[in-house]
C-alpha cells in the first residue's frame, strides 16, 4: 500500500521513509565492513609482500656469508701449511744449532 492510497498518508509516508533509511544504514553497514575487510586484506598482503623481500634479502645475506665463510677456511688451511712448513724449518735449523754447539764442544 502506498501513502497515496491509504487512509493514513502520514503514517505510510513514515513507515515508507523508515523503510527507506533502514535499506540506506543497511547499505552502509554492508559497505564499511566490506571497506574493513578490503583493507585487513591489503594489510595482510603487505605483510605477505615485506616476509618474502626480506627472505630473499635473508638468502642473498646467507649465501655471501656462505663464499666469506669458505674464503676465510681455505685461508685458515693455507696459514696452517705455512705454519707447518716453518715449524719443520725451525726444527732443522735447531738441529743444526745444536750439531754445531756439539762439534764446538768436543
Amino acid at each position: 500500500m502506498s501513502m497515496f492510497t491509504s487512509r493514513n498518508p502520514a503514517g505510510a509516508a513514515a513507515a515508507e521513509l523508515t523503510l527507506i533509511t533502514m535499506g540506506i544504514a543497511s547499505t552502509f553497514a554492508e559497505a564499511a565492513a566490506a571497506g574493513r575487510q578490503a583493507a585487513e586484506e591489503r594489510k595482510e598482503r603487505r605483510a605477505a609482500y615485506k616476509y618474502a623481500t626480506e627472505l630473499v634479502e635473508a638468502r642473498g645475506r646467507s649465501d655471501e656469508l656462505g663464499r666469506v665463510a669458505m674464503r676465510a677456511v681455505r685461508h685458515v688451511a693455507s696459514l696452517e701449511a705455512e705454519v707447518r712448513r716453518l715449524r719443520v724449518a725451525l726444527a732443522q735449523r735447531q738441529a743444526h744449532i745444536e750439531r754445531n754447539r756439539d762439534r764446538g764442544a768436543a
